[in-house]
């Protein structure tokens, strides 16, 4: 009963402190404070500037050894799992560029502003989250980004060498490939140089909560006709599929402990990350699917933690 007391206080502390920054951004948007341009100005700022800075700061100061670990090869078997049998069907139903950005709401959870304080108050520590944050900042990340460049409308006769260098006029691309680079190769950077880029990453966080709280001002939970196959695709496999294939994984296939399979099946629950809503905005595609699909999984991940814990013990 006190272990089920404890659960219960984490989960609602960490899903409470990202609903109030939320509930900011809600505000900001119904009450138009910002302008009409808000939430594109702000997108802007935190996709040139914060992201990046977020980004750099985390990979630069981290083991790239971290993330060769059971649980963050599950966590990157799982991810990698749900995107591809998106795209698959996004290809079979012909949902164009606008999949990618669905195959990201199904691979990319909170792990930063959710995970972070989920996996504190529940797990005990927030290191569980790291292989985690790693391969979706320095690989899923990059690579979706230069999909959705290299596929921009107006793109003809690419040639190799554009295609190169297409990652490299990704501020938030550049930023995880120079982070994983500098840290591969023991290379410390000075205080003097980190501490402004870490100052700016702080802001990043609570910045993508507001975006993504204004940009729930107007939306109906309701899709319409066309989005409602890809919508709830996505929602399946984020709410179901990741968490009972991790759960598969660790269990009878890697023969994890029972602490360390909740903490994986825990993780896979996590809900689909805002930075999906940010890059959905920023290309405007996909946003009322990213949107819904956000909102959706992070409504479920209460009930579905909860069960997990008390199903695993």
């Amino acid at each position: 009963m006190r272990e089920l007391r404890c659960l219960l206080d984490g989960v609602l502390k960490g899903f409470f402190v990202v609903g109030a920054v939320m509930l900011v951004g809600y505000i900001l948007g119904r009450s138009n404070a910002l302008g009409p341009n808000g939430t594109k100005v702000l997108s802007t700022l935190s996709f040139m500037v914060g992201l990046p800075s977020l980004m750099f700061s985390l990979l630069v100061t981290t083991s790239v050894s971290e993330t060769l670990s059971t649980t963050g090869l599950i966590a990157a078997l799982t991810a990698t799992a749900c995107m591809l049998v998106y795209a698959v069907v996004g290809a079979i139903c012909g949902w164009g560029r606008e999949a990618i950005i669905g195959a990201l709401t199904t691979g990319i959870v909170n792990s930063t502003n959710l995970g972070v304080p989920l996996s504190l108050y529940i797990l005990g520590s927030a290191t569980y989250v790291v292989p985690i944050m790693l391969f979706q900042l320095a690989l899923i990340t990059p690579i979706a980004l230069t999909l959705l460049d290299l596929t921009e409308t107006g793109r003809r006769n690419l040639s190799i060498r554009g295609i190169v260098a297409t990652p490299f006029r990704n501020p938030v691309t550049v930023a995880a490939l120079l982070g994983v680079c500098l840290s591969a190769l023991n290379v410390q950077v000075p205080d003097l140089i980190l501490a402004p880029i870490s100052l700016l990453a702080e802001v990043t966080v609570p910045l993508m909560l507001i975006i993504f709280g204004m940009s729930l001002n107007g939306l109906r939970i309701r899709a319409q006709r066309k989005e409602w196959a890809p919508t709830t695709l996505a929602v399946l496999l984020k709410s179901a599929f990741q968490p009972a294939l991790a759960w598969i994984l660790a269990a009878f296939v890697f023969g994890l402990s029972e602490f360390e399979t909740f903490v994986v099946t825990a993780c896979a629950i996590l809900p689909t990350g805002q930075n999906v809503v940010l890059y959905a905005i920023r290309y405007r595609l996909a946003e009322r699917v990213a949107q819904t699909t956000a909102v959706m999984t992070t409504v479920l991940a209460i009930p579905l933690l909860v069960g997990a814990a008390l199903v695993m013990g």
